[in-house]
C-alpha cells in the first residue's frame, strides 16, 4: 500500500475508479445462472434489475429480441470503455484512447464481412462509437456499392494499408487477408504507447500475449483455408512480442498432424493444451475461443493479483468486452434454441 502511495495522483486516481467500476460487471456465477435461464422473457426479466436496466427498459416490447438487445450488450461496453478514456489524465489518455479503438476495428471488420457476403447492415448494428473518438466514416462504408469501395473509404485514415490487400482478396475471395492489416495498425500504435507508461511490464505482458495469441489464431485460420505460405505471412500482424517471424512461418508450413507439437515449441504451449483435436480438425472458432476463455481468467487473474497496478485497468476493459460477448452468446443462444449445455461451451467462464 505505501508504494501505491507514491505514485502519480493521476495512476491512483484511474486504478481506484477501476475498482468501483468493476463491481458493476456481471460475475462468472451471474453469467453461468443466465446461461440457464430459459427464454429471452426471462432474461429480459434480469435484465431489468441490473445494469443494463435503463438500455433494456427503451426497447418496445415488440422489438425485444437478439439483436436488439446486442445492440445494448455492445453500447455499455463502448460507454464503459470511453468513460475511462474521458476521466484519464493526459499522461494515460493515449493508452487508453487507442486501447479502445480495438471498437472502432471491430466495426470495421463487421462491415467488410457483410459487404463480402453482399449483404446489408445499418449503422445501429455497429457498436456506437463517441464521434470525437474515430476517424472513420461508417456511415459512408456502410452506403458503399460493394467492399472494393468501402476500404477506398479508408484511404484517409490510419487504416489505408487496407487497400494494399485489395488484389490479394480479389484473388483469394476472404477478408481474412484485411484481419492481420487492421490488426497490425491497431497494436502498431498500442505497443508504442505502453512504452510511455509509467508501469508498463505489466501491460506489455497483458497486450502482447493478447497480440501474439490472436496472430497465432489469425494465422491457423488462413492455413485452414489453404491458402499459400506467402499470401498467410502477409497478411498476419507484424508486430511479435514472445513471437517472432520464423516461428511463425514454421507454424504456418508444418502439417496440420504436426502443427501441435509446434505450439507447444512456442512461448504460449500451455493456451492450447487440451486443443489438439480441435487443431487437427481445423476447427479454428473452437480453438479460438478455448484460448480466450483461457485469456479471460488470465485478466481474472491479473485483478486479483495487481489489485493496485495500472494493469488492473485494461484487465478490467478487457472483462467489460467479454461480458458483451457472453450476454450477446447468451441472447441468440436462447433465440436460436441451443441446449444449456452448448451455450455453456461457448461462453467465457
Amino acid at each position: 500500500m505505501k508504494l501505491f502511495m507514491l505514485r502519480s495522483p493521476e495512476l491512483i486516481y484511474i486504478v481506484t475508479r477501476a475498482h468501483g467500476l468493476r463491481t458493476h460487471l456481471l460475475r462468472s456465477e451471474d453469467v453461468s445462472v443466465l446461461s440457464k435461464v430459459p427464454d429471452l422473457s426471462t432474461i429480459v426479466e434480469a435484465l431489468l434489475r441490473g445494469e443494463y436496466a435503463q438500455e433494456v427498459s427503451t426497447i418496445p416490447s415488440e422489438k425485444i429480441n437478439a439483436m436488439s438487445l446486442t445492440e445494448v450488450f455492445y453500447k455499455k461496453l463502448a460507454d464503459r470503455l470511453y468513460f475511462i478514456v474521458k476521466i484519464t489524465g493526459r499522461h494515460l489518455r493515449e493508452f487508453f484512447d487507442d486501447y479502445a479503438k480495438r471498437l472502432e476495428v471491430d466495426n470495421i471488420k463487421r462491415i467488410l464481412r457483410v459487404k463480402h457476403g453482399k449483404e446489408t447492415i445499418t449503422e445501429e448494428t455497429l457498436i456506437p462509437i463517441p464521434r470525437e473518438y474515430t476517424t472513420v466514416n461508417f456511415p459512408a462504408m456502410i452506403g458503399a456499392k460493394d467492399l472494393e469501395e468501402s476500404v477506398g473509404m479508408l484511404k484517409a485514415t490510419i487504416y489505408a494499408p487496407l487497400m494494399e490487400k485489395m488484389d490479394l482478396y480479389k484473388r483469394y475471395n476472404t477478408t481474412l487477408v484485411f484481419e492481420g492489416v487492421l490488426e497490425s495498425v491497431y497494436f502498431k500504435k498500442l505497443w508504442k504507447d505502453i512504452e510511455k507508461l509509467p508501469e508498463k511490464k505489466d501491460i506489455k505482458d497483458m497486450i502482447g500475449q493478447e497480440m501474439d495469441l490472436k496472430n497465432l489464431i489469425l494465422a491457423l485460420g488462413l492455413r485452414a483455408k489453404n491458402l499459400p505460405t506467402d499470401l498467410i505471412e502477409a497478411s498476419l500482424i507484424k508486430v511479435y512480442y514472445k513471437l517472432n517471424e520464423k516461428i511463425i512461418s514454421d507454424i504456418i508450413q508444418e502439417r496440420p498432424e504436426t502443427t501441435f507439437n509446434a505450439l507447444m515449441g512456442t512461448y504460449y504451449a500451455k493456451y492450447f493444451q487440451g486443443l489438439r483435436e480441435l487443431i487437427e480438425k481445423n476447427m479454428i472458432s473452437d480453438v479460438e475461443h478455448g484460448i480466450f476463455n483461457s485469456l479471460f481468467n488470465e485478466h481474472l487473474k491479473i485483478m486479483r493479483e495487481k489489485s493496485l497496478s495500472l494493469v488492473f485497468v485494461p484487465a478490467y476493459l478487457s472483462l467489460c468486452e467479454f461480458e458483451a460477448r457472453n450476454m450477446t452468446t447468451i441472447v441468440t443462444g436462447r433465440q436460436l434454441g441451443l441446449s444449456e449445455e452448448k451455450l455453456r461451451s461457448i461462453l467465457f467462464l
